[in-house]
């Protein structure tokens, strides 16, 4: 990769890694639903405006927008409503460990629906090892789950359940949003979940709260680090790199990810993961590998010179 993709690459990973700690602060002024809508209404406003500023349109035909409102439930809605919940569980650091698994949860998802996604033996090597990962995660073979009350295997699992709607929102698109561009899409899909999440939150916790109006600091904080940043920004830096390094070496802001998201955890809130949480994202990091096939390339390099 050119050094500019690994420049992208890495502020992607350290903004999906603060978007952890923005949800925790978060958590301390709104109730999840209404947290998730500030973050889908303040990001779909800001990318917009970026869109229309560069005289782009959107489609108008009904087929794109109903896929773009599937697409939005299942890659927005449906996820981030799950991991805040899991956050009220367990740290942000952890989220981003269990939220890793995305990667061998798609794999398999594909799997299943997509004819033309082969099973190479990297693939199933790299799923095995994430399902041990996921293992280690959740508790498996530990009752108590790191707390007394079992609630850290209530937050893994919920965002478990956030990655597998992650992998049928990349099936979904690969599917349904072929003929668009990927900002198109990307626009589209960031409107209608900001729609569907706002609505949510009006039906099921009625009016917001108004705490976070007493603290303007973590106010702006939420709306430029969830929104602008973790959102908007967000989804044009993964455009770009993807443009610009490929999927293969996109994989690798997965791993990097939960490294910004624990630093901050332990440098800013205190919150340091259990050494069980340090062995399942070096379980995660090494099944990424091998399911990228980049570990088979590099012993197969090695053994070459």
């Amino acid at each position: 990769m050119s050094a500019k993709a690994w420049l992208l690459l890495l502020c992607l990973s350290f903004i999906w890694g603060a978007s952890f700690y923005f949800v925790e602060i978060g958590l301390a002024y709104l109730e999840l639903f209404w947290l998730v809508s500030l973050r889908l209404c303040s990001g779909a406003t800001a990318l917009y405006l970026w869109f229309r500023s560069r005289r782009l349109t959107l489609p108008k035909n009904r087929r794109f927008w109903l896929t773009a409102m599937v697409m939005g439930a299942l890659n927005n809605v449906i996820p981030f409503t799950l991991i805040a919940y899991g956050q009220q569980f367990v740290t942000g650091g952890l989220a981003s460990i269990v939220n890793a698994n995305t990667a061998f949860i798609s794999v398999i998802i594909s799997g299943i629906f997509v004819a033309s996604e082969p099973a190479r033996w990297n693939r199933i090597a790299g799923v095995l090892i994430g399902v041990f990962g996921v293992g280690i995660a959740i508790g498996v073979g530990s009752p108590q789950a790191g707390h007394s009350d079992g609630s850290e295997l209530i937050g893994g699992v919920a965002i478990i359940l956030a990655t597998v709607s992650y992998a049928f929102a990349a099936v979904w698109g690969r599917l349904k949003l072929t003929g668009y561009t990927p900002i198109q899409g990307a626009v589209g899909m960031l409107i209608c979940s900001a729609a569907v999440s706002l609505l949510a939150s009006c039906l099921i916790s009625g009016q917001p709260g108004l705490r976070l109006t007493h603290n303007v600091f973590d106010a702006v904080q939420l709306l430029v680090g969830l929104g602008v940043l973790g959102t908007a920004l967000a989804y044009l830096l993964y455009l770009r790199i993807l443009q610009l390094a490929g999927s293969s070496n996109l994989m690798l802001v997965t791993i990097i990810v939960p490294v910004f998201a624990v630093a901050l955890d332990a440098a800013i809130l205190g919150q340091f993961v259990s050494g069980r949480n340090l062995l399942e994202f070096a379980v995660v990091a090494v099944g990424l590998l091998v399911l990228d096939g980049w570990l088979a390339e590099r012993l197969k390099k090695g053994a070459s010179e």
